[in-house]
This record gives C-alpha cells, sequence and structure tokens, in this order.
C-alpha cells in the first residue's frame, strides 16, 4: 500500500483541508458504534485512529478517489454517520473516505412518490425536509440521529415495522464501482422489471461491492390517522399466535412490538407479555376498522386490553440517545449489546425460549430482554438486548452462544444490523454456498480488494 504518494494525489485533487491525517479530526473515525470497539476504550485499552480520512465534495471526487486507491493499492472504507453496530464503518487499518459532504436532495417528486438524495445525508435531515412538505420516508430506526441514506442501505437497515426496510424503499442506486466507474442499479422510474435485479448486490453490502452516492427512494404522504393499542397475554406464545393472525387478517404496515416478560418490565415498566401497536393510515374508519379486528384477534387469543399510553411509554423509551443509555450502564459496571435474528412463525418461540436460557446461562450475563418488532407473512424478528459485565470474554460467549441458538432452529442471526467485522463468520455460515457466489462477484468487481476489506467478503 503507497499510502503517502496515494495521499499526495488526493490533496491535488481535493485540496489539504479536505485531507486528515492527525489530530482529533482524524480521531473522530477511530471507530463506530460497535460494542466491543466501545468496551475497550471503556477498558482504557483504546482504539488506533485510520491512518487518514478523505472528503469528497462530490461525486466526482469520489470516483477519482477510488481511482487513485486502485493505483495506490489503498483500502477504502466508506463513513456516514458511524452508527453501525457490528464494526461494519471500522477502519480495519484502512484510509476512510468521509461521505459527509454528499449531502444534497437532488430530485423530488410528489407526483411520482419519490426523492432522490446523496447518500451521505442524514435520514433525520431527509425526513424533517419530506415532513415540512406533508410526505415521510416512514423509515425510523433507532440510530435515526445518527444514520446515514448510505449506511442504512449498506447494512441493510429496517425502520420500525417490516414494511419499512430499506429495500422497500429503493428505487435505485447510483454506486461507483471499485474500478472507479459510476452505474445506475435498479428499475427507477421503470418502477418495476422483468430483468435481474441487481439492488440486492448493494442493499446490505457494506460497501464491499461500491460505494453508493446517490439513491432514489420511495416516500409516501404522511397518515393523519392513528390509534394506539395495548394488550397482555398470558404467556409469549399466545403473544406469538395473536401476531401470526394478525399479518394474516391485516393489512401493512404492521407496527407492532411485543416485550417478553423481562423486557416488559425493564422497557414499559409493567409486567407481563406487552404487545404495543400503533395503526396509522389515511382513513379515520379505515384505521377504526382494523383497530376493531385487532381487539378481536386479540381477545381470541387471550388477551387484555390495557392502557394505550404505554405506547407512548415505549416511544419514549426507543427514542433515547444512544449516549445516555450506555453511559448509565458503564456507570453500574455493565455493558450492553443487542441481536437481531428472525424465524418463521414455527421457531420463533423456541427461538426466544433457548436464546433466554442458554445467554442468560453465561457467567457474566445479568439481562436478556427479548422483543419481536417486525412482522412478516411467514415469520418475525427477535431483537434482543443483552446486559453483561464488562468483559471481552464474556462477549464474545453471548455472540457465539447466540449464533449457536439460532443454527438450531435455522434463524438468522442478521436480521437487519449488516455483517461487519462483527458477524462476518456467522453470515458465511448461514449464506453456505451463496457466500462462494458472492466472494466470485467480490472478485470479479474488487480485484484490488480496496473496498472495505475484511467485513462481508474476503
Amino acid at each position: 500500500m503507497d499510502l503517502s504518494n496515494f495521499l499526495n494525489d488526493v490533496e491535488e485533487l481535493i485540496g489539504r483541508d479536505n485531507v486528515v491525517t492527525e489530530g482529533y479530526e482524524l480521531s473522530m473515525f477511530r471507530r463506530d458504534w460497535w460494542s466491543i470497539l466501545m468496551l475497550r476504550e471503556m477498558l482504557g485499552r483504546g482504539v488506533n485512529p485510520p491512518p487518514a480520512v478523505v472528503r469528497p465534495r462530490d461525486v466526482s471526487d469520489v470516483i477519482n478517489i477510488v481511482r487513485l486507491a486502485n493505483r495506490y493499492g489503498v483500502c477504502l472504507v466508506p463513513y456516514g454517520g458511524g452508527s453501525s453496530v457490528v464494526g461494519g464503518a471500522y477502519h480495519n487499518g484502512c484510509v476512510v473516505i468521509d461521505m459527509s459532504r454528499l449531502n444534497r436532495i437532488v430530485e423530488f417528486s410528489e407526483e411520482d412518490l419519490l426523492i432522490t438524495v446523496e447518500t451521505g445525508a442524514k435520514v433525520v435531515d431527509v425526513e424533517r425536509w419530506l415532513n415540512e412538505r406533508g410526505y415521510t420516508l416512514d423509515y425510523h430506526p433507532q440510530s435515526f440521529q445518527l444514520l446515514t441514506i448510505g449506511g442504512a442501505i449498506a447494512h441493510g437497515g429496517t425502520g420500525s415495522h417490516s414494511m419499512s426496510n430499506i429495500d422497500e424503499l429503493v428505487l435505485s442506486l447510483d454506486v461507483v464501482l471499485p474500478n472507479g466507474e459510476l452505474v445506475t442499479i435498479g428499475p427507477g422510474r421503470f418502477v418495476r422489471t422483468s430483468w435481474p435485479d441487481l439492488r440486492g448486490l448493494f442493499v446490505g453490502s457494506d460497501g464491499s461491492l461500491g460505494i453508493i452516492v446517490r439513491a432514489m427512494l420511495r416516500v409516501r404522504p404522511l397518515a393523519n390517522y392513528y390509534v394506539d393499542l395495548a394488550y397482555v397475554f398470558r404467556g409469549f406464545r399466545d403473544a406469538v399466535k395473536f401476531a401470526r393472525d394478525l399479518v394474516i387478517n391485516v393489512p401493512g404496515p404492521h407496527r407492532v412490538v411485543i416485550h417478553d416478560e423481562e423486557s416488559s418490565r425493564f422497557m414499559v415498566g409493567e409486567n407481563g407479555v406487552i404487545a404495543l401497536i400503533r395503526v396509522r393510515w389515511y382513513n379515520g374508519e379505515l384505521v377504526d376498522a382494523m383497530s376493531r379486528v385487532i381487539d378481536d384477534l386479540a381477545v381470541k387469543h387471550g388477551a387484555i386490553k390495557v392502557g394505550s399510553e404505554l405506547v407512548r411509554r415505549w416511544r419514549d423509551v426507543f427514542a433515547r440517545g444512544y449516549e445516555t443509555q450506555l453511559a448509565s450502564l458503564a456507570q453500574s459496571g455493565l455493558w450492553v449489546d443487542t441481536i437481531d435474528m428472525a424465524a418463521t412463525w414455527g421457531g420463533l418461540v423456541k427461538l426466544h425460549d433457548e436464546l433466554v436460557s442458554r445467554l442468560g446461562s453465561i457467567d457474566g450475563v445479568y439481562h436478556v430482554f427479548s422483543r419481536i418488532t417486525h412482522l412478516y407473512l411467514n415469520g418475525a424478528s427477535l431483537y434482543n438486548v443483552i446486559v453483561f459485565r464488562q468483559d471481552e470474554d464474556v462477549y464474545w460467549r453471548v455472540w457465539k452462544e447466540a449464533f449457536s441458538v439460532a443454527s438450531g432452529v435455522s434463524a438468522t442471526i442478521s436480521h437487519h444490523h449488516g455483517t461487519g467485522l462483527l458477524k462476518r463468520e456467522f453470515v458465511r455460515a448461514e449464506m453456505g454456498g451463496q457466500w462462494n457466489l458472492l466472494r466470485s462477484i467480490k472478485e470479479v468487481l474488487d480485484g484490488n480488494n480496496v473496498m472495505n476489506r475484511g467485513k462481508l467478503v474476503w
């Protein structure tokens, strides 16, 4: 890697002020929000900064930087908001390419219900801009304040319900391939086509196959009518049966969260297995009708209806900043990580029960809080918050045991957080022969291995 000549040429291209090689600005890019890196800092072990940070001003700069990286054998890691919790944006010894200046809204069409944005734009800023005009992406992950459009796409992220998964929103992508070629991927204004859809190569790719620089996304008008509903179930199994019936009988989007007993007590301050639902749509009569159907389904599965203020209480908990939550835990000598899983309806209860039991038996694990967060026709996601002792060995035992549980019930351990360094071996095992095919594609597109080296494929 000829880093010196690379940086000299990049400085000549974009100016010295847009190349950072030392000081506080460099240290800001030393890590993302991967829990293990933050834990190491907490324990005083430190995390080294990247060799350099470069800041393209526009798409043309990205193209030229990628071409120079090939010339000099320099690896690049795209960095948006840095909110990856799996090490997806961690530099891993590579030069960081800070995408924050590519943040323009390129086009907005009310008639066609689409927006085209540069991918360094923060999701919160795009959403605010749309809301002012009566529209929304309806994409509200917990990292909402930090996340960029490009990061959401590259990590295969989800919003707060299954119809706001990022792949549901993407119409097309402009991608700078590892050789510096700019290509448009996806149907775009064609809406839907019968030729092979290559969007799936880049959604969830961790930036390993190219740098996403622009995205055309679906938007929808803001819905003015909503009803909040809350129910307490006798057990987790009953709540899962209810969720399955809800998906079959009520049209989406399904804004549903179901907390197991431990999660209900800690997150909402109530006892029991609690389902929290927001029914939102454009027609008040339809919202009321769907609410009545949900009421009937809840009764069918033995639930008791409780005060809808629990929905607001949960939404307040969900919106709390990462920094506040982590600081509170750290002061208590504890640490936390989250495990995003998914299974079919037939495997979901077993996944939950075995995970809670086996992780809870690990010395140094104090709490396992599980909740269902995204409903699909064939199954649902299980989101798990693990509270444990500030110990790296405990951390890795948790993840290895969680993967063992998931493998045993044909569940995934990568529903929406991406792959990064944390999950690369797990994802390789889950993908089976697909991983070898993906690696072949990586070798064709990125023969010099300049894109986010060592993450999804290596």
